[in-house]
């Protein structure tokens, strides 16, 4: 099971390196903001927007570029993240600006929005439906949500050398595609899209150390051990042969609701 101390922990620990290593996420975030300004180029002066878990602030810096007159509320469970976010958009834009510790698998702000946006965050979720329905009560009336979200099949191969091995795979269970569309549609205009990225590592060591030094490691109190962690390198390893790279694999699914259009 997932722990929120440990989520925030990791992440608290990788926000130095995030910028400059999460790459797919940064990618992540631009694709979104294109897909929120067109659909949304101008707003009203006094819009209110919320973002949740905004990291180091791959789209918060292009939403406050975008709407300089908003109000936001910017959220992220990691206190470090949050204030590397609120350095990196220090003078940006000349609406109000709230920065906030919040999970928002416990608590989403209580105010009405808007706008909710959310880039690569919502995959450490452990109850999707229920984090949709949140907020859907925080929208105004003609307000909207999009997202992106990490899913299956992102790191297959990995996963399957741990299936092999007979260890369990410590990262946060993924949704597919069809689940993660079940998970919203309580909003009645939906519209979904998708995308793989893919990266490349000298070694699953260096794949390893990736995902652990931008805070995306194991959210668990369970520990792999270092034999087990020995066999799984040796065993990735040899799936690409020995002097070849590793391929990772991201599948990224967007998603662009509202309670009606």
């Amino acid at each position: 099971m997932m722990s929120s101390k440990i989520i925030a922990d990791n992440f608290s620990r990788g926000a130095d390196l995030y910028d400059e290593s999460a790459r797919c996420q940064g990618h992540a975030a631009k694709t979104l903001a294109g897909m929120i300004f067109k659909d949304c180029p101008a707003l009203p002066r006094n819009a209110r927007i919320l973002e949740l878990g905004c990291g180091t602030g791959f789209l918060t810096e292009r939403m406050f570029n975008m709407y300089p007159s908003a109000s936001f509320t910017v959220t992220d469970i990691s206190r470090k993240m949050i204030e590397r976010c609120k350095a990196k958009t220090d003078g940006i834009g000349a609406g109000n600006k709230d920065f906030m510790i919040c999970d928002f698998d416990l608590k989403i702000p209580r105010d009405k929005f808007d706008l909710v946006v959310s880039s690569t965050a919502f995959q450490w979720s452990s109850d999707l439906s229920r984090l949709a329905s949140g907020i859907k009560e925080r929208l105004r009336p003609g307000g909207k949500l999009f997202f992106s979200i990490l899913a299956e099949p992102t790191f297959h191969e990995l996963k399957e050398t741990f299936k092999a091995l007979d260890i369990s795979y410590p990262g946060p269970r993924l949704m597919t595609e069809s689940e993660i569309r079940k998970a919203f549609c309580i909003f009645k205009a939906r519209t979904f899209s998708g995308e793989t990225w893919c990266e490349t590592y000298k070694s699953t060591s260096a794949f390893l150390r990736h995902i652990n030094s931008i805070g995306a490691g194991n959210p668990t109190e369970k520990r792999i051990g270092t034999g087990n962690l020995r066999r799984i390198i040796a065993a990735h390893n040899s799936k690409s042969g020995h002097g070849h790279d590793i391929e990772a694999v991201y599948r990224i699914e967007y998603g662009m609701l509202g309670k009606q259009w």
